[in-house]
């Protein structure tokens, strides 16, 4: 069974096309061309060119023929559902409300908690080791 690392993103350069681009392929829902996902990202079909290459690397998206798709995975409701009953719990909520300090806050105290555990998905990485 792998050991599982969790520990801080070093290199923020790139996550937020490569989750844009990610996040617009998920959005289409079925294989798209580099063209129409960076519609649908609203960013450069340039930066899509340079970058896609690299979701495909990481296992992110499928590329069949000169089309991209995002992994099923993302779109699968049950992962969602795990996720929020085993990560994003009771105990976690309550942890990050007693720890964030609420004074300079225009959002509600609940957008204030769903945006603090959005950014600490997107802080963290996690390494799996064999």
């Amino acid at each position: 069974m792998s050991e599982i690392n969790v520990r801080l993103k070093h290199n923020f350069e790139d996550s937020d096309k490569l989750f844009r681009i990610l996040f617009a392929a998920i959005k289409i829902g079925k294989p798209a061309s580099k063209r129409k996902i960076a519609d649908v990202a609203d960013i450069s079909s340039q930066l899509v060119d340079y970058h896609i290459d690299k979701l495909v690397d990481n296992g992110q998206l499928i590329k069949i023929d000169s089309l991209y798709s995002a992994q099923q995975i993302f779109s699968d409701k049950n992962i969602y559902k795990y996720l929020k009953e085993t990560v994003i719990t009771q105990e976690l909520i309550e942890k990050l409300a007693s720890g964030i300090d609420f004074s300079q806050a225009i959002s509600q105290d609940n957008k204030v908690l769903e945006e603090s555990i959005l950014t600490l998905l997107r802080l963290f990485t996690i390494e799996l080791k064999e």
